[in-house]
């Protein structure tokens, strides 16, 4: 898609949604229908593709032309019942473009978007949860997963009501990665709460070895003090 074309598409998305005052029905729904035919294309291309791996590679290349309508919806700044949107803010977490996924979910949270009628799980739980699952996926791998990432979802989320262990698994992979980085204190809050909300969730081991690190770190920090000799 050439740059003027992007550009027309984020300025037709941007007034489509102002026109819409009730975040229902648009007064001017044509470009939103015409994303709607593109991303039913899109799925039926993604239907035929098994391996998972292929498939979030194949939605990191097709999020792109999406994103100029996206970004205008954005820029517009009020309700509209968007399929688009959402459908691509979840291909962002699919497809590991997780910063861009959060600028559409932090949109989506503010004005109350909701998923499309296939999912089971409401928006809030959706951020959470694709998050947590991707993080703990990385982390069970031996790889390190963003924690700012973690963070942003964790405190974009705080506010709505989820089921208890999607936030357990957040909270979990957040105190997983901060005993990683050696913040032992850090790590034994966020893996406490985890357990609090969800007493299986998966961090009982590693919360008792950063108890234990934190301990040793905090006895170490001590000894290192200069011993006053007044």
């Amino acid at each position: 898609m050439s740059h003027a074309r992007k550009h027309r598409l984020r300025v037709l998305a941007e007034q489509s949604a102002k026109a819409d005052q009730f975040g229902d029905n648009r007064l001017d729904a044509s470009i939103y229908q015409l994303q709607l035919i593109e991303l039913k294309n899109d799925k039926s291309v993604l239907s035929g593709i098994k391996s998972e791996q292929l498939r979030a590679e194949a939605k990191a290349k097709i999020i792109p032309k999406h994103l100029p309508y996206v970004e205008g919806i954005i820029s517009a700044d009020q309700k509209v019942n968007d399929e688009v949107v959402t459908t691509i803010m979840l291909w962002c977490f699919d497809a590991g473009m997780f910063e861009q996924g959060l600028r559409i979910a932090k949109f989506a949270l503010a004005h109350g978007l909701e998923m499309p009628d296939s999912f089971s799980r409401d928006t809030p739980s959706i951020v959470a949860e694709e998050i947590a699952n991707a993080a703990l996926s990385k982390i069970r791998a031996g790889e390190s997963f963003d924690l700012n990432v973690m963070c942003k979802a964790l405190n974009m989320t705080e506010a709505y009501d989820m089921h208890d262990q999607i936030r357990a698994k957040l909270n979990c992979a957040i105190g997983k990665s901060y005993m990683a980085e050696k913040h032992y204190s850090l790590a034994v809050l966020y893996m406490k709460k985890a357990i609090e909300l969800q007493s299986n969730v998966g961090c009982k081991q590693d919360l008792a070895q950063a108890e234990k690190l934190l301990a040793k770190q905090t006895e170490e920090k001590q000894a290192e003090q200069p011993v006053s000799t007044s």
